[in-house]
């Protein structure tokens, strides 16, 4: 970046600080210098939400949860109508690292009629252009807090495994020119020897020793040896698949999450897709789950249950028009949302 539009570039920065600008304004100023470049805008709808039926009795004080779509550099999202039944509440609950969920809570639900409550919402998504010079993207040296944590392990992605460091070990032996390059190395090692394969999720270790996977052990066999690495990493869910990001910074010390395609067509640094982005991270804690979660899934459970059978509950994640004829990386995929119950 030239000194001219650097200093123009940290100008506008500091007046959007200020409150110049909306928030959806100012992300698009300051991609302007990004080296990620968001293009061929396509709009989309589509529909969030939870159909409930009690198989026979009543449910008692039910709590369902799910995930709800936000903005992001690619993919912005604007509620256009929200269907809720009368007694039932909802709010959105706000994630740290920018994930929203959408709780409900139903004080009774009697058989033999359903409950449903919905939002539909239209989003726009750009696919991603990689950058076009990439020999001064490094590795943080000194990330803070909210970067730090895409360096340490979470649920099914340990980068102190043996297996994954010599790996890293061995990728280094070969003195890549450039960060860059060298994640690139990461990346073509996961490609070239893990064979893609639809199954039950499994350990990385059980991944690594089989040299099979699917788009979640293969992304996760990527994060983790970018973590052994020291360059931050984190899973990105999108429906039916999800694929890694890596992050680095400029000279000019501002960081960048960049994608790449693990499972599927080749794609690094860069994401031609649009599908909705449904959440970013792997590394989760909410109040009503003791253990940290890998992702954000459908969540339901009550209070009280009148009855020996469990109730259908279908949650809904429906794309409208053209977006239902998107297509799907990885069908295998869409086991990490399946909706869980549980009574006390």
């Amino acid at each position: 970046m030239s000194p001219i539009r650097q200093a123009l570039a940290v100008h506008l920065l500091l007046w959007l600080g200020a409150g110049g600008l909306n928030p959806i304004a100012a992300q698009q100023i300051a991609a302007i210098e990004s080296p990620l470049k968001y293009v061929a805008p396509k709009t989309f709808e589509m529909v969030i939400g939870v159909r409930i039926t009690a198989s026979e009795g009543s449910l008692f004080e039910t709590s369902a949860q799910t995930v709800f779509p936000t903005d992001w550099p690619e993919q912005t999202v604007e509620v256009l109508d929200i269907h809720v039944p009368r007694g039932m509440q909802h709010s959105f609950r706000d994630l740290p690292g920018g994930n929203r969920q959408w709780l409900l809570v139903a004080p009774l639900i009697q058989a033999p009629q359903p409950v449903e409550a919905t939002i539909k919402v239209r989003f726009t998504k750009s696919q991603i252009a990689g950058p076009e010079e990439t020999a001064e993207l490094v590795a943080p040296k000194r990330p803070d807090k909210t970067i730090r944590q895409f360096l340490l392990p979470s649920p099914q992605i340990d980068p102190n495994l043996g297996e994954i460091k010599k790996i890293v070990k061995q990728i280094d032996s070969q003195q890549p020119s450039t960060d860059w390059r060298r994640v690139e190395q990461l990346y073509d090692w996961v490609r070239d020897n893990i064979v893609y394969t639809e199954g039950d999720l499994k350990t990385l270790a059980k991944a690594l020793r089989e040299r099979k996977g699917d788009c979640e052990e293969m992304t996760g066999i990527f994060v983790a040896l970018c973590r052994a690495a020291r360059v931050p990493a984190r899973c990105v869910w999108i429906p039916n698949h999800c694929y890694p990001e890596f992050y680095l910074e400029a000279s000019d010390g501002r960081g960048y999450w960049f994608p790449c395609q693990v499972a599927g067509t080749r794609a690094f640094g860069s994401m031609p897709d649009y599908l909705p982005i449904l959440q970013k991270g792997d590394r989760f804690k909410i109040p009503e789950r003791p253990e940290t979660l890998r992702y954000l899934s459908d969540y339901l459970t009550s209070k009280k249950v009148t009855s020996k059978r469990d109730p259908k509950v279908e949650f809904i994640r429906q794309l409208l028009g053209d977006a239902a004829n998107l297509p799907a990386p990885d069908q295998a995929g869409q086991a990490n949302l399946q909706p869980q119950f549980s009574t006390p």
